[in-house]
């Protein structure tokens, strides 16, 4: 009973919906069954011509050969310390490779600012002094110094 009201409640609607449905089974339908691709005609070489490809193909090198007075093999030699000036092939340059090329480690009150707060606030794999509260005014309300 409820299929057959449902059909009849479906002849009911515009005669473009019903239309518009019927195109669109029949496209699903059609899509279902079709294959997704066609196979291209192949054509089979006798063994005769295979073998005359086989005699006839000449390889050819993967790279170009490279001459010896080519840029890449001319390596340039750096000498002199890691620093924010470096000295490639006799000649001072400004070394951007390093995180130091503005020469702040060289210079002596950085490297004591540096040392005097890894004295002060410490280093370590395991996290931040500040999350474990480690600093000296944590450890100082801590024990009641302060």
């Amino acid at each position: 009973m409820v299929c057959a009201t449902e059909i009849w409640g479906k002849y009911q609607a515009p005669a473009y919906h019903l239309i518009l449905e019927g195109i669109l089974i029949l496209w699903i339908v059609t899509l279902l069954f079709s294959k997704t691709y066609k196979l291209p005609e192949t054509y089979k070489l006798t063994e005769k011509e295979k073998e005359d490809l086989i005699e006839e193909w000449q390889p050819e090198p993967l790279v170009p050969p490279v001459s010896t007075d080519h840029p890449s093999l001319n390596y340039d030699v750096v000498t002199g310390p890691p620093s924010h000036k470096i000295i490639i092939n006799g000649k001072e340059c400004v070394n951007f490779a390093s995180f130091n090329f503005l020469g702040l480690l060289d210079n002596d009150r950085v490297k004591q600012k540096a040392l005097a707060s890894l004295k002060k606030y410490g280093v370590g794999t395991c996290g931040p002094r500040g999350f474990y509260g480690t600093f000296e005014n944590e450890k100082q309300r801590t024990l009641g110094l302060n």
